[in-house]
């Protein structure tokens, strides 16, 4: 019978990271007051030199070095990656969990889901 719980605790621990938490924006609001985020832009760089939530970087998920790129970032640190529709940021979260990233949010619905004021439409300096 332990060797049974055992079996069924170890399984559970394992399957409880096994997918990324998908938030939407003023749910990741409420966690970033009590936890530090990087914010990833996944969307190609046009796209995200049109607009972007503030202090996100662009890690294109169509770049052939997409997952070598989060080299950079723990697997223990809080990401949130959007794109424009929530489609690119979920796959490219699952593939970030795949590969023993822990703490991996996706915002629901990406960027056109949220109130407009809220997205920086500055051009970036070339």
């Amino acid at each position: 019978m332990i060797k049974i719980n055992s079996l069924i605790i170890f399984f559970f621990s394992i399957y409880s990271y096994s997918q990324p938490y998908s938030i939407n924006y003023n749910e990741y609001l409420e966690l970033s007051k009590k936890n530090k985020f990087q914010l990833i832009d996944v969307r190609t760089y046009d796209e995200y030199n049109t607009n972007r939530l503030k202090n996100a970087i662009n890690i294109d998920f169509y770049d052939s070095l997409f997952l070598k790129r989060f080299k950079k970032f723990d697997n223990e640190d809080n990401i949130l990656l959007y794109c424009r529709s929530g489609r690119r940021s979920l796959i490219g979260a699952e593939i970030l969990v795949k590969n023993g990233y822990k703490k991996i949010y996706d915002l629901k619905g990406g960027v056109i889901s949220i109130d407009k004021s809220i997205l920086d439409f500055n051009p970036l300096d070339n």
